[in-house]
């Protein structure tokens, strides 16, 4: 039998960005999510919770959003019981973050994107999920 397809979680509000990452991720065959505002993260961790929407595999953050910041978006889905355990890739291009601001949970991978290529970023998400 077929492994079940991954469900990535994309929390960007780059429309450029978003364009890159989300077609090379369909290509390789993941289902993908896009969010453009922390809001509508905020409201799949609610629906987690109530079961009503199944956990994505990873959920790649950016820090920088319209509303709410990524670090508080972390922390909501690393302290809450039924989403801490979901893998969590903050791809930023703060460099000056403070690990400390995120709490005592540490993300799966910190990446600055000017430092990732595309294609790399898919690589370690493949390799992570394997």
């Amino acid at each position: 039998m077929a492994n079940k397809v991954k469900k990535i979680i994309l929390v960007e509000d780059d429309p450029a960005i978003v364009d890159i990452y989300e077609t090379l991720m369909k290509k390789a065959n993941f289902d993908v999510k896009v969010f453009g505002s922390g809001q509508e993260v905020m409201s799949m961790i609610k629906n987690i919770e109530d079961d009503t929407e199944s956990k994505p595999d990873i959920v790649l953050l950016d820090l920088i959003l319209p509303d709410i910041s990524g670090i508080e978006i972390f922390k909501q889905i690393k302290e809450n019981e039924k989403t801490k355990d979901i893998k969590v890739f903050i791809l930023t291009n703060q460099q000056d973050v403070q690990m400390q601001q995120l709490g005592n949970a540490k993300p799966d991978k910190f990446i600055i994107k000017a430092n990732i290529s595309p294609t790399q970023l898919l690589e370690l998400i493949k390799e992570y999920l394997s």
